[in-house]
């Protein structure tokens, strides 16, 4: 053996044997009592072929320097810890490192050994190991292969899905837009929409009388009961419906039909406000015990539908509500619901009876004739009796000759400019009233009052502040409509951004436009100088106003708006749909009320819906001042109404004319 003559005075130190030192670099032979140190690694001594590069006994080198780990070292070469089943030893900054294991193959279906002579062998075994492809799953190891295991199964849950694995990637969900729920007798097959189910909508059921009220029964599909005599709401008027609560202890189905006798159905819940509404009118009348509400499954199992042809949105469900179990409506399908004390929802069975229930209808409905010129048309169990009075057709515009052609109906012909209107003159079909300068009323609401006869509508000079330093300015008065003394403060021009929602228009006290009722926009001195107990609400569409009152206390509008807050109101789904000829809002969300705000929208008056049972991605709004991104429309239109993705009455772009009255 030959060893260079740093190792050689070293290992002469461990055998008390002196050599002397290489002055030339080179090697030399040394004594048999160093030979006799090499014959201590287990007889594989001098055997070169075992590794080439260890010249000294693996059991002594792999604890000891030089060439060990650790050990001090000037270049790679210095480093070798003996062990013929490692390589790669290497001196980075003046210590050798460890090598690594030279027998490793990779595979991991094999045992890998290093024999003591630098030999490797990788012996098969079982068990689990991973193939890389995602699509198969309990790869097992066979003959030092790792062989596919049985397919993954790829399963979200989501009838709306097609579920595939695509190799080298892993699971992959598609949506489709297949039928996810059902036709059933009262509701059209739910479609797939961007990988979620939309609900059918209720089918409709129209026996074409205006005196009954037309729903649909799961067992029957739809019928008709009549509505009751025409007249003001006994009960208690909420949201533009009538109300009832009653204590009697029956099943669910029982008291559908005892809403049906008193000309309504269980009453159906679209808002917060709504639920408390509903909880509160049950307490009354029952105490704080459970009661029927008109929800139900009954049609389509898992599906949950008010009885009322209008598609629900608000829910209010208890923990662990509503419950899974299915079955028939008389074998454990908890099918119906009911409203806790705590104004919370649960499903029960059709067998189950309540001692309360809750109704709802339209208000008293008449079935006057549009285009005769008679009045006093009204239901009676069932059936429209004549009109027997002679329709006067006044509009309450003193700068308008009514009159009614039978066949036509009414007509409001425009009386010429300068025609006298009682309390002025005639301007463009309003009536100017004359005012005395310095003598004007505050307000509408105070000409109203000042007034021994109701004043006709039109245009009024006004001044909120007396001799303050806003002069006296001309604006529309509605002497008629809610109680009268309305005075216009904004008009909204539905095409113009400068009435989006951050649009300084809603809370800068600069005054623009005129005072009277048309399409154009406008912001009036009284938008920041009246004080405000209800605000109302109109929308324009082909020269046709409709109106919504909405109560809210503020020092006055612009203040509503200058906080950001969101103030809530309850006027309900169909009243705000009736702002509109056909407006439409898909069934979830319903938030409503003033500064309505959330991810996808803006209103600084209006309600806003969903398709999903959440506000977070809403894709419909009815209102005012809308910064808006729905529907494929972003910032447009800031007034009127957008709906897509299941709305109940179909997807709308409708632009409008709004304005906005104080009082």
């Amino acid at each position: 053996m030959a060893i260079c003559c740093r190792q050689s005075l070293w290992i002469s130190a461990l055998v008390g044997v002196f050599v002397t030192a290489c002055g030339d670099g080179g090697t030399h032979a040394v004594a048999d009592d160093v030979a006799a140190v090499d014959t201590l690694d287990s007889g594989a001594a001098g055997d070169a072929s075992a590794d080439a590069g260890a010249d000294l006994p693996a059991d002594i080198s792999t604890t000891a320097c030089p060439g060990g780990v650790g050990c001090p070292c000037q270049a790679d070469g210095d480093c070798d810890d003996g062990d013929p089943c490692t390589t790669g030893q290497a001196c980075p900054a003046g210590t050798c490192t460890a090598g690594t294991a030279t027998c490793d193959d990779s595979n991991a279906c094999t045992d890998d050994a290093c024999a003591a002579d630098g030999t490797c062998s990788h012996a098969p075994h079982a068990g689990f190991c991973e193939d890389g492809d995602p699509c198969t799953i309990a790869d097992l190891c066979a003959d030092s292969t790792c062989t596919a295991g049985k397919a993954r199964v790829c399963d979200d849950s989501n009838a709306c899905t097609t579920d595939v694995c695509e190799p080298g990637i892993g699971c992959v969900y598609l949506a489709t837009d297949a039928t996810c729920v059902a036709e059933s007798t009262c509701a059209f097959a739910g479609m797939c929409h961007l990988g979620q189910c939309v609900d059918g909508l209720a089918k409709p059921c129209d026996d074409g009388s205006p005196c009954t009220w037309d729903t649909c029964m799961p067992e029957t599909g739809c019928t008709s009961f009549a509505v009751p005599l025409s007249g003001e709401c006994t009960d208690t008027v909420h949201g533009g419906r009538c109300w009832a609560a009653t204590a009697a202890t029956l099943t669910w189905t029982d008291a559908r039909i005892a809403c049906h006798s008193w000309g309504g159905e269980l009453a159906a819940v679209r808002s917060l406000p709504d639920n408390g509404f509903v909880r509160a009118l049950a307490t009354s009348a029952c105490g704080d015990v459970s009661a029927w509400i008109g929800l139900s499954d009954h049609a389509q199992e898992g599906h949950w539908h008010w009885t009322d042809a209008i598609h629900g949105g608000f829910a209010n469900w208890a923990n662990g509500q509503p419950s899974k179990a299915s079955g028939s409506a008389t074998t454990g399908g908890e099918d119906f619901g009911v409203m806790a004390g705590d104004g919370t929802w649960s499903g029960v069975t059709q067998a189950t009876t309540e001692p309360c229930f809750v109704c709802a209808r339209p208000l008293a409905i008449g079935c006057d004739a549009p285009t005769g010129c008679k009045t006093g048309a009204h239901c009676q169990a069932g059936t429209c009796l004549p009109a027997t009075a002679t329709a006067t057709c006044d509009d309450g515009n003193s700068c308008t000759a009514d009159a009614c052609t039978p066949g036509q109906g009414c007509a409001h012909a425009v009386l010429p400019d300068g025609s006298s209107c009682g309390v002025g003159t005639c301007t463009s079909g309003a009536c100017v009233a004359t005012s005395v300068s310095g003598q004007e009323a505050k307000s509408c609401a105070a000409i109203l009052a000042a007034s021994a006869t109701t004043p006709t509508d039109g245009l009024y000079t006004i001044d909120p502040d007396g001799a303050g330093p806003v002069a006296a300015f001309a604006t529309w008065c509605d002497m008629h409509g809610d109680g009268g003394g309305w005075t216009l403060a904004m008009k909204i021009d539905g095409s113009d951004t400068q009435f989006a929602y951050g649009g300084a228009a809603w809370v800068t006290a600069k005054a623009f436009g005129t005072g009277g009722l048309d399409g154009s926009g406008a912001v009036l001195a009284s938008a920041w100088m009246l004080p405000v107990s209800a605000v109302r609400v109109g929308m324009r569409e082909q020269n046709v106003w409709r109106w919504l009152t909405l109560p809210v206390q503020a020092t006055s509008l612009q203040a509503i708006f200058s906080t950001g807050k969101t103030i809530g109101t309850s006027a309900g789904l169909p009243a705000w749909e009736a702002l509109l000829a056909d407006g439409s809002l898909q069934s979830h969300c319903q938030l409503e009320g003033f500064n309505v705000v959330t991810t996808s929208t803006s209103l600084r008056i209006g309600i806003q819906g969903n398709n999903e049972q959440d506000c977070a991605t809403v894709d419909s709004w009815i209102g005012l001042g809308a910064a808006s991104n729905v529907c494929g429309m972003t910032n447009k239109p800031v007034a009127g109404d957008m709906a897509c993705y299941g709305a109940d009455f179909g997807d709308r772009t409708t632009s409008i004319s709004g304005a906005i009255f104080v009082r």
